[in-house]
């Protein structure tokens, strides 16, 4: 009985030893003599709303390729997985659209050896794809976000839920705008519900991107931006955008050096399209509404007596006199005491001066804060004033004026006999693309003077009359 037992225990240790002899054949390591034998030019070769197509060149002894798509570049569980044989292409169908994708290749050669993994490369490492878009930036989201510009109380935002490097055919949609004061979206500032009609199609002569210009916000401040395309139901998430510090403030009693005099952002011109971000923003159309000075807050603030409405990037009203336009809204608007002289029209967190060949000017209030005559520098922000690729001014005029007189509503009366104490010519052609800072030095000005800013007479003949106006400052030198 004993021997029978041993002699099956010397048989199965003997099977059991074979296997494991086997088990060691068959569990060798793979070659790696073809690791560097890597597929050449792979690359994203064509792209459709739901296709991407990757390509790569032969190698002569490689027996098979592997393509793979991948939700992220280090994830080693690929979306798909395709085994080419005598393509040198493949492409990945019923993708989705809008979603982010990445891919690599590898060789397969005989004795069950391969190559590395070679990734589809853009300038900056492993490329991101998105089917609608192709290769993008690795910073690309849906909707596409850019910052245009920030003031103390404006933000200018472009969106895109197409691309930017695509004809926005999506511009008659409706959308909704929300901007938050939290980032949980819970604590609303403003929205602007169902837009449709303020971004219309772009073409080469007439730029008009997705944008809109937020005005009346608090400085150095951080805000939530929400975009709604409610045709197409897309929503994203929100935006992070902020606005900058305030102008310093005016001294009460300048005396010294540094001391500032004056100081004006227009903060509080919180009406009309922006023309020169070409953003669509927001207006008060009524008598009411121009008859007293109110911010737009809350959900979609269309108020029938005040006429609050969003507008397109070309409205614009005098903000002195412009379709019922009082004394208690210019007072409102920050621009109690100060004048004006044909077209001073409100823009979101700037002014327009002039017309269509008509000479425009912005007189400041009197410099009677001074104690006694002294030398001044007058800093200010200026811009072009443009329709589509043509501008409408080269320079502007900057004077020290006595004696201005004016009636009930801010406009000169005497303009012909003005004392003009000193005046300076400002080029400003660089100001195109944004506003540019501009600086002039006045001597021995006195307490009875005003700053006027106006356009050059002598180019009323050529249309150069109108420009835009933003953030002065007068200080003592």
């Amino acid at each position: 009985m004993n021997d029978r037992f041993n002699a099956h225990l010397i048989m199965l240790l003997f099977i059991f030893l074979v296997l494991q002899g086997c088990n060691k054949d068959f569990d060798m390591t793979l070659s790696a003599a073809y690791r560097k034998s890597v597929p050449q030019n792979v690359q994203m070769l064509d792209h459709t709303s739901k296709t991407l197509t990757i390509a790569w060149d032969f190698i002569p002894e490689a027996t098979s390729y592997v393509v793979q798509l991948l939700a992220a570049p280090d994830d080693e569980m690929p979306l798909s997985s395709y085994i080419a044989r005598n393509e040198d292409y493949y492409e990945f169908s019923n993708l989705d659209p809008r979603k982010s994708y990445y891919s690599r290749v590898r060789a397969n050669f005989p004795n069950a050896a391969s190559s590395d993994w070679v990734y589809v490369n853009d300038q900056n490492g492993v490329a991101k794809m998105i089917p609608l878009y192709g290769m993008v930036a690795t910073d690309f989201e849906i909707p596409y976000f850019k910052m245009i510009d920030s003031t103390s109380s404006t933000i200018t935002a472009e969106w895109s839920f197409t691309g930017f490097e695509n004809t926005d055919a999506e511009t008659n949609d409706s959308y909704t705008l929300e901007l938050y004061d939290d980032d949980q979206g819970k604590d609303l500032h403003i929205s602007w519900e169902n837009l449709t009609g303020l971004f219309a199609t772009s073409t080469a002569s007439t730029p008009k991107p997705l944008r809109f210009t937020f005005s009346g916000l608090s400085p150095a401040k951080r805000y939530y931006l929400k975009v709604r395309n409610n045709t197409q139901h897309l929503e994203s998430g929100l935006k992070q955008i902020s606005t900058l510090p305030k102008l310093p403030d005016v001294n009460p009693a300048p005396k010294q050096a540094g001391d500032i005099v004056l100081s004006q952002d227009f903060s509080k011109l919180i009406h009309g399209g922006d023309i020169f971000h070409k953003a669509a923003g927001y207006t008060v159309s009524t008598a009411a509404g121009r008859g007293a000075w109110a911010p737009a807050t809350g959900t979609n603030p269309v108020n029938a007596d005040l006429g609050q409405a969003p507008c397109d990037l070309n409205t614009e009203f005098n903000v002195f006199d412009g379709g019922n336009v009082s004394k208690e809204y210019t007072k409102g608007a920050g621009l109690e005491n100060w004048g004006k002289q044909g077209n001073t029209s409100t823009r979101p967190g700037y002014i327009k001066i002039g017309g269509n060949n008509a000479p425009g000017a912005l007189y400041t209030p009197l410099l009677n804060s001074l104690s006694s005559s002294a030398n001044i520098v007058i800093k200010f922000k200026a811009g072009v004033y443009s329709e589509a690729a043509k501008s409408f001014c080269d320079k502007i005029l900057v004077q020290a004026v006595e004696k201005a007189a004016f009636d009930a509503k801010g406009n000169i009366t005497n303009a012909k006999e003005l004392r003009i104490v000193q005046s300076a010519s400002v080029d400003i052609t660089a100001a195109k693309d944004n506003f540019k800072e501009y600086a002039v030095t006045f001597n021995n000005i006195s307490p009875d003077a005003r700053i006027v800013f106006l356009s050059d007479p002598a180019d009323v003949g050529v249309n150069k009359t109108r420009f835009l106006l933003d953030d002065i400052t007068v200080t003592i030198q």
